[in-house]
């Protein structure tokens, strides 16, 4: 590499190596450090530390993690849009409320790019982790939507409750028609006039249900109902009458409370009655008298009902109890 240089020993009178220069030996130590350095780099190349093994190994795991959770994420995603998809298309209809505006559906976002601070990963990193998150936001919005739509709907179905609760569903008492609603001649005034209402015959002190939940609006006497009780069904727009009681039972008064199904009453024959036997009328919040007997089918199977108004229809020939 570098040119040999000897020189004369006059006392040993022998040739001697002759030392190298400061620049040689500097060139000298600089080619060795490269080797060396060289040497280093291939071996950190081609030969990877544990510990920088255990990295990687880590690394791909995470990124294992990472795709499986997006899957996961995905498929919830799909969950609350069905979610929405019942929403819109079943309880909305049920409730008869305005549908959610599409505007609104499609959960827009916009600004500044909330998810360039992974751009410094490498591509597939950056990807992975930019669609997770987006999808992870998504989700969190459609989460909030569906959550602020129930909250909305809540009391629409209180309130739809509440009116399928006091809607007049059943008969007020156990007993046989004797009587259908409309004109008929009054068995004791012996002109026609309009019978607002159905009569059931019972025997004195037979139990008097409420038909649907509601409050009591009156307990009263008249000339012709006798003793009667009047029921609002204020969600469901109704209002009932029971008629020629007895009396009403011990503890109830105007004001309180009552379910479908409640004894509100013994049976009677007060009033203008020839016999024994309830008169019982549902009335809309205008006072108009409605037949009961459209009313009844929703307590009665099929059948039921067909043979109910079978057997209604031969009571038209039959004078009215009232």
């Amino acid at each position: 590499m570098f040119n040999r240089t000897y020189e004369f020993d006059p006392v040993t009178l022998e040739l001697t190596l002759k030392p190298l220069g400061l620049v040689k030996l500097s060139i000298l130590l600089g080619s060795l450090l490269g080797l060396f350095a060289l040497g280093w780099f291939v071996l950190d190349t081609l030969f990877i530390s544990p510990q920088e093994q255990i990295l990687i190994a880590e690394n791909e795991v995470l990124q294992d993690e990472l795709t499986t959770s997006h899957s996961r994420v995905n498929d919830l995603s799909q969950q609350i849009d069905g979610l929405a998809k019942t929403d819109q298309e079943l309880y909305r209809l049920i409730l008869q409320t305005d549908k959610i505006p599409s505007d609104v559906l499609q959960l827009g976002v916009g600004g500044i790019d909330p998810y360039d601070h992974f751009d410094g990963f490498s591509e597939s990193t950056a990807t992975l982790l930019r669609n997770h998150s987006e999808l992870l936001d998504e989700l969190e919005r459609k989460v909030a939507l569906q959550i602020s739509s129930y909250e909305n709907l809540k009391p629409l179905v209180l309130k739809k409750k509440r009116q399928l609760d006091q809607l007049p569903t059943i008969r007020p008492t156990h007993g046989n028609l004797s009587s259908t609603y409309g004109s008929r001649l009054h068995p004791i005034l012996q002109y026609r006039r309009m019978h607002s209402g159905v009569d059931i015959s019972v025997p004195n002190n037979s139990p008097v249900y409420a038909t649907g939940a509601g409050f009591v609006e009156l307990i009263d006497y008249d000339f012709g109902y006798g003793n009667y009780i009047i029921i609002d069904h204020p969600d469901a727009g109704y209002k009932t009458l029971y008629g020629h009681l007895n009396s009403a039972i011990s503890n109830l008064k105007v004001g309180d409370e009552v379910l479908r199904g409640q004894q509100i009453a013994l049976s009677g024959n007060t009033g203008l009655s020839t016999a024994p036997h309830v008169h019982y009328e549902v009335r809309d919040h205008n006072n108009n008298a409605l037949d009961p007997l459209n009313f009844f089918g929703p307590s009665m199977t099929p059948n039921e009902y067909r043979d109910f108004l079978v057997h209604a229809q031969t009571r038209n020939f039959l004078p009215s109890l009232d």
